[in-house]
């Protein structure tokens, strides 16, 4: 009966995340490339991002450990300058060594600070550099709006295993009313 109860609450949490505002930030169950598994996150649609060719797919995904930086392009850690400015401040680098290859940068270390900055602020800027881009040219940017983050951050809160468990209590609880009745 339990799992009835918990396969219940799944449905009723992700409602509202699927109903999300189609803003360019998302909280959603997806996958979540740092910890490689389904779960719930907060991401952006697909963006694209000059790359020295024809240009690259970008998306940002922040999973519980880290925000994750996937590109169909190779990354070139070797630029200057690369990381996330939100409204023009100090510049995060992304963590190195680049763990799952050259197409994806990883933020782990300063995660919470960058989730905070992203409900704060404006506009973000993504800087990598890209290779083979021959001749080298510089670190490529890509201002990002934040707008809808706040909301796609409160949905991914309320996704999280407290927020399921404390609903799955309710939902507990109002079955166990509804079968006082005898509907059940």
């Amino acid at each position: 009966m339990r799992a009835l109860f918990a396969a219940f609450g799944l449905v009723l949490v992700a409602v509202p995340l699927m109903a999300a505002d189609p803003s360019l930030w998302q909280g959603v169950y997806g996958y979540d490339p740092y910890a490689q598994a389904e779960g719930c996150v907060v991401r952006s649609r697909p963006l694209r991002m000059a790359d020295g060719y024809h240009g690259a797919q970008v998306r940002l995904t922040f999973g519980d450990v880290a925000l994750t930086v996937v590109t169909d392009s190779n990354i070139d850690p070797s630029y200057p300058g690369q990381g996330i400015a939100v409204d023009g401040g100090e510049r995060v680098a992304p963590d190195t060594p680049f763990p799952f290859g050259r197409q994806s940068a990883v933020f782990k270390l300063e995660r919470d600070t960058l989730v905070e900055a992203f409900r704060r602020g404006g506009s973000a800027e993504l800087a990598l550099g890209f290779w083979p881009t021959w001749p080298v040219t510089a670190t490529q940017r890509l201002e990002i709006s934040l707008l809808g983050f706040t909301e796609a951050h409160a949905a991914y809160l309320a996704s999280t295993p407290e927020g399921t468990h404390a609903r799955l209590e309710d939902i507990e609880l109002a079955l166990a009313q509804i079968a006082d009745f005898g509907v059940f």
